[in-house]
Order: C-alpha cells, then structure tokens, then sequence
C-alpha cells in the first residue's frame, strides 16, 4: 500500500491511497481543473479512480467533489451528516459510511472526531499486514482516536498551527477561538504529544499535512516533529499545499 497528498491546507485538501487496482481519494477540495493537474503530477487520472471517501463537509475537502464524481461517475462514501449538509449535490452513487468497509483491495475503519462540522470522520486504512492512517481537522484526542490509530505502520497527521502565532496572528478573535478550540485543528503541541501516545516500533513514516500558510512555519513543524520522533527511526515529510508529496510507501524503509 502507499500513498500521497495532493495537496494539504486552507485552500484545499486530498490524499490518494493506492493498494494494486484499487485508488481511493480521501477528499477533494480542488476545483475540477486543479484536481487533474494535481493527480495528473502523481501518474493518475480520474479513470483510475475506485471510489472518493470525504471526512465532512467543508469546501476544502468537499469543494470538488460533485465536479469529479459526476463526470467521472464515481462513487462517493461519506456519513450521514456529512451527506445532510450536502443535500442536493447531483452525485448518483452515494453511500453512508457507519462502520469498517471495504473498497476493493482496501478497508477502512472510519473514525468519528470532534470538528465543527455535522458528522465528521477520519480513517485507517488496511491493505494486508499494513495499516495507514490518515487524521485532520481535529480540535482535541479523544480516547477513541487514540485506540484506532495506534498499531500503524504510517501516519499523515495535522499539525495545523502554532499557538502563539495563532494568537499574535492576523485573525479575528472569534476564528482564533474556532481554529484553536476543542472542535477546531491540532496545533504543534497537540499533535507531537498524539505522536507520541501512538509511537510504536512499526510506525516508520508520518507526514504532517494540514499546516497552516498564515498561523504556523514549516521550520516550527519540522522541529516538532524532530522532537516527538527523536528516539526513533520514523521517516518525517511534510505535505505543502502546492505540491503535497510524493508518492510514499507505506511498508519498510
């Protein structure tokens, strides 16, 4: 199994997970013509696509998901909640999403989490022995995040803002308190102490997505990151809105 981000922030998220035959996008926050310049740079065009999973409903993970999934015809999995707040989106083949699932070669646990969105998810992925995880676009950990994201061989995790920026920052006082709040994003802090609560021998590789252009630094997250897996092997790479990554193995080094 491997995967990659197609991008990761504000303006717009989606991550490709690939096990053989089968191609999940978690997300698409891109317009139609951003997302196949961007899937384009990864080897895949939308014909290669086996299903779209969305966590919930904001426009940087929704945006360009009706764009894609109907004239591509894909199908769509996403919560009940997500689905009411998108009612009269046109995409024909929609399923909910309550518990594991399997899409072709891949299964899936989805993962409730604290947003302020209606019904938010995030999910594991397990292709054989291997297990990802992808979780953003969370305010707080709860016990549950932490149960199911432990035992991972890979990790792309939020690392969405620095405290002190976000507070000395540019927003106002009321999307401080939404970003930094229990239903908002992880800042630095909040996700060096997840990574290290779910640190395991088998975890070799974490990417830190989500990441902030106005309330953090990539030099701050790369520190943090240093500093959460200093004592271990794990290999560290941070997703950019612009470009994300490249395609990442979940197995070995």
């Amino acid at each position: 199994m491997r995967f990659c981000s197609l991008g990761s922030g504000s303006r717009g998220n989606g991550t490709v997970v690939n096990h053989g035959h089968t191609n999940i996008l978690v997300d698409c926050g891109f317009g139609y013509r951003d997302a196949l310049k961007r899937m384009k740079r990864i080897g895949i065009s939308p014909e290669n696509l086996t299903a779209v999973i969305v966590t919930h409903e904001h426009g940087d993970h929704w945006g360009g998901v009706n764009s894609l999934a109907s004239k591509h015809r894909l199908p769509v999995f996403a919560s009940r909640g997500t689905w009411i707040e998108v009612s009269g989106h046109g995409i024909e083949d929609c399923h909910e999403i309550h518990d594991a699932f399997q899409i072709g070669s891949i299964r899936i646990l989805p993962v409730r989490v604290p947003h302020d969105s209606r019904e938010s998810i995030q999910c594991v992925f397990e292709a054989g022995e291997q297990r990802l995880g992808v979780l953003s676009d969370l305010g707080s950990v709860s016990g549950r995040v932490i149960e199911m994201f432990s035992g991972l061989d890979a990790l792309s995790i939020e690392f969405n803002h620095d405290w002190q920026m976000l507070q000395a920052g540019p927003y106002p006082s009321f999307l401080k308190k939404r970003v930094g709040g229990d239903f908002g994003h992880l800042n630095n802090e909040q996700a060096c102490s997840l990574l290290k609560s779910i640190a395991c021998e088998r975890l070799k590789k974490v990417v830190a997505c989500h990441i902030s252009e106005t309330n953090n630094d990539v030099g701050l997250v790369e520190s943090a990151l240093e500093a959460a897996l200093k004592e271990t092997v794990v290999e560290r790479w941070v997703a950019s809105q612009g470009e994300g990554t490249d395609w990442i193995e979940v197995g070995g080094l």
